[in-house]
């Protein structure tokens, strides 16, 4: 009971979908609907979402770098980035492969609008993973972990030109993941937490600890643009609670400009309430971000917003900022991904 408390919510920690050291994935949308609603429609839609999100100083979209890889122009992407009134582009790679010359168009296209770009790094899809003796180690391919990855992000950054280099690094820690019973973290990984070790200074709290650490290293990191940290909306309940001995709102915002909290609700009316303690704790001067993942699927058990069609979508999020917008903490919402935005605003 107590592992499903903490960590049945894994999905939720990814801002955008997938897991794991993978190729990049396609995002704009993967499918289209099989009605399409008519232009006029689509216009008063995309004018009309645009006037909700409107109060946000950050109005953050999420996609991968596959959006833009493939059969979509950068100017379609965008064309529908402004056209929601979205001011802010959360682009996350799964491998440093991606820091390639694909993304610098992107990002010069995207400075040509004006569009801020952060980069965002999964701490799941960059950890050590330990496979025998030293000897043997050696044969295979060594991922970085999270830290080596933006060091990387950061030495690519430094060689473009100033006028179209990113505009911030935003990292997700997601220590509920690795744990006994998921079966990508294989046995002898770095990260590994077992259910019979759960508490205050046993396996899921060190794993805890350690991410606040690369935290710290990460944000120590020169020539590191603004930092973002993006957490879990129940770690802050956790450490609150006793069951772990870090993980507050104010543990995070010591080492970065800004917290993304990641909602883990699945009903429109939880979005607001899963995130309302964060948003009051997190002190003076903090900056706290909402990240709203929306699901592809009406899943119950997911985390990530269900939704039936667009009117339902933009209800949701009108809700979410008004009830947002009252504490000085909050500065924006991040949604994700843009495919399923694309998807419901097209759909008949």
């Amino acid at each position: 009971m107590k592992k499903l408390l903490f960590f049945a919510a894994g999905i939720i920690s990814v801002l955008f979908c997938g897991c794991g050291h993978t190729p990049v994935r396609e995002n704009l949308p993967a499918a289209t609907p099989p009605y399409t609603a008519d232009a006029e429609t689509v216009a008063a839609r995309s004018a009309g979402f645009k006037n909700i999100i409107a109060p946000a100083e950050i109005r953050g979209i999420g996609l991968f770098p596959a959006s833009f890889a493939g059969r979509y122009a950068n100017e379609d992407i965008l064309d529908v980035v402004e056209a929601l009134g979205f001011n802010r582009i959360y682009c996350q790679l799964t491998s440093e492969q991606e820091l390639d010359d694909t993304l610098t168009a992107f990002l010069t296209a995207a400075s040509q609008r004006n569009i801020p770009v952060e980069i965002v790094l999964s701490q799941q899809d960059f950890y050590h993973r330990y496979r025998g003796n030293r000897l043997i180690r050696n044969l295979f391919i060594q991922y970085p972990d999270l830290a080596e990855a933006v060091s990387d992000v950061v030495e690519y950054n430094l060689e473009l030109p100033e006028n179209i280099r990113i505009a911030g690094v935003t990292v997700i820690l997601t220590p509920h993941l690795f744990n006994g019973d998921n079966t990508e973290r294989i046995r002898g990984s770095l990260y590994r937490w077992d259910e019979k070790r759960y508490g205050t200074g046993c396996d899921n709290d060190m794993l805890m600890r350690q991410s606040l650490e690369y935290l710290r290293q990460i944000s120590e990191i020169p020539f590191l643009p603004p930092l973002t940290v993006a957490i879990a909306d129940f770690y802050h309940e956790k450490a609150q609670s006793g069951e772990l001995s870090c993980g507050k709102i104010s543990d995070f915002a010591r080492y970065a400009s800004r917290v993304i909290v990641i909602s883990s609700a699945n009903l429109p009316s939880r979005v607001p309430e899963n995130s309302r303690q964060e948003l009051a704790d997190a002190g003076n001067g903090a900056k706290v971000i909402i990240a709203v993942p929306l699901a592809t699927h009406t899943a119950l058990d997911s985390g990530s917003l269900r939704r039936r069609n667009w009117q339902d979508f933009q209800r949701a999020i009108d809700f979410l900022i008004k009830r947002a917008a009252p504490h000085p903490a909050f500065q924006g919402i991040v949604i994700s991904p843009l495919a399923v935005v694309e998807y419901l605003r097209q759909e008949r």
